[in-house]
């Protein structure tokens, strides 16, 4: 099966129950991984819980209490090693089934919101294949 049936596979089947949540942070890893999870969202391959952070903990931990009636598998994408969406999972009685950092593809930490179409990409496609 070639990359293009994997995704057509994926999107046809009812994902609604897989939450994807980001780290809340304002770097451009983390908007990364927010982008890339809108995307997934958007192409149907679970649902995104967003969090946001610091600022609003009783949000967040409604969002999860929420989200927690569905989901039956949740994947963190986090932009970098600092754990910022596992410590809120963790505040949340959750554990993240599969876990993604996008510092790992060599993209480096900036406390800038910039970043490039083909760095999304490249979430996208690592993100993707660890869901298989």
């Amino acid at each position: 099966m070639n990359q293009n049936e994997v995704e057509k596979d994926m999107r046809e089947n009812d994902n609604s129950d897989l939450c994807f949540v980001t780290c809340p942070g304002g770097s451009n890893v983390s908007l990364l991984a927010y982008k890339a999870a809108s995307k997934l969202e958007k192409d149907n391959y679970g649902k995104f819980v967003r969090l946001a952070g610091e600022h609003a903990k009783e949000k967040d931990q409604m969002r999860l209490a929420d989200a927690v009636k569905y989901a039956k598998q949740w994947v963190l994408i986090e932009g970098c090693s600092k754990g910022c969406g596992k410590k809120i999972l963790d505040c949340a009685g959750i554990e993240a089934d599969k876990h993604f950092l996008v510092t790992s593809l060599g993209i480096e930490r900036e406390n800038k919101i910039d970043h490039t179409q083909e760095e999304l990409e490249q979430v996208l496609t690592a993100v993707k294949g660890m869901l298989k």
